[in-house]
């Protein structure tokens, strides 16, 4: 008899130990989902600095290359004819 009850006692606790792994891996799941979530949003932060950084480092060419860009637009319309805006006049 003693070991019967012994069966049925390692049975039950094999039954809470497969319980007890199947909830601890939910939760794993979700706290490693979780963890996604704060990675990917930190990235996202850090590339905008990076961003950021990037742009202000360069400010005076970035602005140097859309004057010239500006500027070569309006040379070029002027030369065909047309106003910088480029539209035709109404009377």
């Amino acid at each position: 008899m003693s070991s019967v009850a012994t069966g049925i006692s390692n049975l039950i606790s094999s039954l809470f130990e497969i319980l007890t792994g199947i909830v601890r891996s939910v939760f794993s799941a979700v706290q490693s989902v979780f963890g996604l979530a704060r990675d990917l949003i930190a990235s996202i932060f850090d590339l905008m600095s990076g961003l950021v950084g990037f742009v202000l480092g360069n400010i005076v060419i970035i602005g140097v290359l859309v004057a010239v860009y500006v500027g070569y637009s309006a040379y070029r319309q002027k030369n065909q004819g047309g106003g910088i805006t480029g539209g035709t006049k109404r009377s």
